[in-house]
């Protein structure tokens, strides 16, 4: 932990936590990464920035011995406030 004086009120000690102020700063990339990928899919899915209308997506790969397919599927959905409350229940 680091100690400074504050300029502005003397006679008085800041104690920081870089560990904190380090965690923090993540969340904050993390969160501003969120938002972009979030706004970038929308415009995917919506159909705006791609020349393609794929909404789905394979990725075959092999571990162990064993071969793997993932597939992912996006779809546009309008859903009320009502809905996702019922869905929590």
């Amino acid at each position: 932990m680091q100690t400074r004086k504050n300029a502005q009120v003397p006679d008085i000690d800041e104690e920081r936590d870089l560990e904190l102020e380090n965690i923090l700063g993540n969340l904050m990339i993390a969160q501003y990464q969120v938002d972009k990928l979030r706004s970038r899919l929308g415009e995917r899915v919506g159909g705006y920035g791609s020349a393609s209308n794929k909404k789905a997506s394979a990725h075959i790969f092999k571990h162990n011995d064993k071969w793997y397919k993932v597939t992912l599927r996006v779809d546009e959905m309008a859903i009320s406030q009502r809905d996702i409350s019922e869905d929590v229940k």
